[in-house]
Formats: structure tokens, C-alpha cells, sequence
């Protein structure tokens, strides 16, 4: 018997008691004493506190009891879904921010993790009408899947050795495909499912490695970003688009120290996809080599354009340079036979404000004896502990000299992971044409063979798991 049921029976008892010496002792029509009535009334909110107890003691053992059966079936779920490993293998499966989805073996030596992006634009255009400088002008609007990415990666027998894939849709081609808007301006529009990276990482100790297989060619500032997720903007800049290298396929070797971030690419021409080994782009020899120097902070806080107010204050600077050397079935239009060019940039993050310089040059940029240049000036302040506000501005000397004026604000409901941009741009100066107009709609401006914009304002909603 516990000591719970013993305090039970005795208060009953002594209840019962009570119960008969009133009963006994007292005519039918007597009031009870007030110092009896008292006892009782004491005794009966003992008697309730005590079904109380008990009560909440049994409620107790059936939630343990469900405890230990849920605890049961998750084990011998586990059990069934590790069953297709080998003897003294295990399997784990997750998620973690830092890597998204993830399984493999417990030792990580196979691992294979998901990633990924999508964002979705609301956009308005307005600008003149056909008859250009006409007082009636024209303003479209619509919504968008401006980009949806997802990136699958993981380990060959260890760290040591990984693996890369990344598939891509959109509604617009992005500067990854330069060499193919180049040719045909009009396909900008409208992007099928396609394969960007695909490459095998071998690490070689003390931070250096070798890479093979479609590579990001690392020449621009937005290049050491892994994707258009990590701008600042949610949109990559004019300059990007203009000038970007795109990706090669050949081999690429680099390292990372704690200060400095070099890389160089070796393949054919800068700025083609993957094609056939007597193709006009496979005739040239390319080379393109970037270094980031790390002044101070860390490597961490240059994975986004943005300064978080958590962060500590950090500055790198940046160079790089490529060059080939073609022949003539190398197309023109594919930035001539031995295009050549120049990047530097700065970045600083000061804990909740950022600020980026930029500076390009070019030779033979769409033509065989054209040179171009541009330069950009980009930052933002946070004003609240999510919310940023942001500027851009860009010039570039490409045909014509162009200039464009971008101002906005980011929410960023959960930091990185998602993410509201309100963008106004604004362009200054220019009238694009040909390649330069076909890459605007993308950035939130209209098209055509002669745009005349006032203003696109973008509304966007960006989700990374």
C-alpha cells in the first residue's frame, strides 16, 4: 500500500468518524458546532487536494506510457530504414542551415545534401510609348518566377573529395548564359530546366585544391558569390551583367588561407556552356584568375553581399584578370578572338552597413576593336535589427555610356533563409540596344529595340531552405 493510499484511507476514516459522532450526538434538527463544521470542511478539501493528486499522478504514468511507445516506433522506424546499409554501417539524414538537407553515412565519408532557392517578382514598368518623348506613356506590370535553383553536393569517400550539381530555371536567362544571349539577344526570355555547375573539388591540403568540370568563372566581384540569392539586391548588378565571364569548362585550382582567396581557371572560351570539342568556342585557350585579399574580419561574412548589425567589421580586396587566345572561327559576337580584361573592387562591412566599389575594363568586348569599362558604387544601412535599406549605381561605357540608379528596401523575415526586396531602378543615361537592351527585363526594365524607361519597380519574395 503507498503512503499516498495509507493518508487516503486515514482522512476517509477519520471523515466517516466525524460523519457518526455528528450524527450520534446530535438531534436531526441541531445545527453542527462551528468548530465541527470547520473539521469537516478541512478534512473534505484534504480529500479533494488528495483525488486531485492522484489524479494528476495517473495522467502522469499515461503520458510516460505514450512516451516510451512514440520513442518505441521512432526506433524501429529508424531500425526499417537503415536496414539497407551494410554490416556495421549506419545512416543519418537531417537538416542544417548551413548545408540544407542532408544523408549519407554517420562517418560522412558519402554524403549527398540538398539546396536550394526560389524567388518570386511582382514587377512595373513604366516608360515612353513607341513614338518616343510623346506626352501618353506605357506601363506593364506582372508576376514571376525570376529564378528557382536547386544545387545537390556531397562527399566521395570523405571530405577530401566532393561533387557539385546545379540545376536552374527562371523566367530570364542570367548573366551565367552571356555567351548565348550575346548570339541570340531574343533569348533572353524564358530559361528551361538546364545543368550550370557540375564539377568534382579534390582537396590537396593546407587549403589548396583542384577543380574540373563546368566551373563559375571567378573574374567579377559578384562571382565569389555562390548564387543570385546571395545579393544584395536579389538581383545581380548592371555591371554583372555586362561584364560577367560566366562559366568555363576546363580545370580550376585554388586555395583559401586565413587572408588571402585565390583562384585560376584554365579552358576554352570564358563564358561558354559545355559543347562540342570542334565548336567555334572550343578553338581559343582561356585563362582567369581572381585574388581576394582578406584585411581584416571573416571569410564568413563575404558569403552575402550584406553587413549584418551582429557582425564584426571586415574589408577584402579584390583582383582579377583573363584573357585568351582564339582564332578566327572564335564568333565576334562572342567577345571577339583574344578578348582581354581587368577587375578591381573593395568591400567593407561595418556591422550593419556595407559598402562596395567596383571598376572593370575591357578590350574587344562584342567586336573585334571595341573596348569598354564600367564601374559601380553599391551599400546598405540597416534601420532596424531585420530591416535594410539599400542603393547601386552603375555606369558603363558599352556602344554608348549607360548609367542606372537603384534604391530599395530588404525584410528579412527569417535573416538569409527569407526574404522581402522592394526595388526601384531608375536609369539615367543611354539608350540601350541589341545585347544591352535584351538584358533589362531581367533586371525589372523593359526591352525592345529601343527602350525609352522612366522607372521598374520591383516587389520580391526570396525563400532559401
Amino acid at each position: 500500500m503507498s503512503a499516498l493510499h495509507a493518508i487516503f484511507v486515514a482522512i476517509t476514516s477519520a471523515s466517516l468518524a466525524a460523519r457518526s459522532f455528528a450524527g450520534a450526538a446530535l438531534p436531526a434538527d441541531t445545527a453542527v458546532p462551528d468548530d465541527v463544521q470547520a473539521e469537516l470542511d478541512a478534512i473534505r478539501a484534504d480529500l479533494a487536494n488528495l483525488r486531485r493528486a492522484q489524479g494528476e499522478a495517473w495522467i502522469d504514468e499515461r503520458r510516460a506510457a505514450e512516451v516510451r511507445a512514440l520513442v518505441s516506433d521512432v526506433l524501429s522506424d529508424s531500425s526499417a530504414r537503415t536496414q539497407w546499409a551494410g554490416p556495421g554501417d549506419s545512416f543519418a539524414t537531417g537538416y542544417d542551415p548551413s548545408r540544407g538537407f542532408f544523408m549519407g553515412s554517420a562517418d560522412a565519408q558519402h554524403t549527398v545534401h540538398a539546396f536550394g532557392f526560389t524567388q518570386l517578382r511582382f514587377n512595373v514598368s513604366n516608360g515612353y510609348d513607341a513614338a518616343e518623348r510623346t506626352p501618353s506613356s506605357e506601363t506593364t506590370w506582372g508576376t514571376e518566377v525570376r529564378r528557382a535553383q536547386l544545387f545537390l553536393g556531397g562527399n566521395l569517400d570523405g571530405p577530401g573529395l566532393t561533387w557539385l550539381i546545379g540545376l536552374s530555371i527562371g523566367a530570364w536567362n542570367d548573366p551565367v548564359d552571356l555567351q548565348l544571349v550575346q548570339q541570340a539577344p531574343s533569348s533572353v526570355n524564358g530559361t528551361p530546366a538546364s545543368v550550370s555547375y557540375l564539377n568534382v573539388t579534390k582537396q590537396l591540403g593546407d587549403g589548396l585544391y583542384v577543380q574540373a568540370g563546368s566551373i563559375f568563372t571567378p573574374f567579377t566581384y559578384e562571382s565569389h558569390l555562390f548564387s543570385t540569392a546571395q545579393t544584395q539586391m536579389g538581383e545581380c548588378s548592371m555591371i554583372e551583367w555586362l561584364f560577367t565571364a560566366a562559366f568555363t569548362t576546363g580545370v580550376s585550382v585554388g586555395q583559401l588561407t586565413d587572408s588571402v582567396m585565390w583562384q585560376t581557371c584554365f579552358g576554352n572560351q570564358v563564358g561558354t556552356a559545355p559543347s562540342e570539342w570542334d565548336g567555334a568556342e572550343n578553338q581559343s585557350i582561356a585563362m582567369t584568375g581572381r585574388l581576394n585579399w582578406k584585411l581584416c574580419g571573416t571569410w564568413e561574412q563575404y558569403l552575402l553581399e550584406t553587413s549584418f548589425p551582429d557582425q564584426p567589421f571586415g574589408a577584402f580586396v579584390g583582383v582579377a584578370g583573363r584573357m585568351e587566345n582564339g582564332r578566327a572561327a572564335n564568333a565576334a559576337v562572342d567577345g571577339g578572338a583574344n578578348p582581354s580584361a581587368l577587375t578591381g573592387d573593395v568591400a567593407l562591412m561595418f556591422g550593419g552597413a556595407n559598402l562596395i566599389l567596383q571598376g572593370i575594363w575591357a578590350d574587344q568586348w562584342t567586336s573585334r576593336g571595341s573596348q569598354s569599362w564600367g564601374g559601380l558604387v553599391q551599400g546598405g544601412w540597416f534601420l532596424g535589427p531585420a530591416i535594410e535599406s539599400f542603393a547601386s549605381f552603375a555606369i558603363a561605357d558599352v556602344v554608348d555610356i549607360q548609367s542606372t540608379l537603384s534604391t530599395g528596401v530588404n525584410w528579412y523575415i527569417d535573416r538569409s533563409s527569407l526574404k522581402l526586396t522592394g526595388r526601384v531602378m531608375i536609369p539615367l543615361a543611354g539608350s540601350p540596344d541589341n545585347f544591352t537592351s535584351a538584358v533589362l527585363p531581367p533586371q525589372g526594365l523593359s526591352g525592345g529595340d529601343h527602350p525609352n524607361n522612366n522607372v521598374g519597380v520591383s516587389v520580391q519574395l526570396q525563400a532559401s531552405f
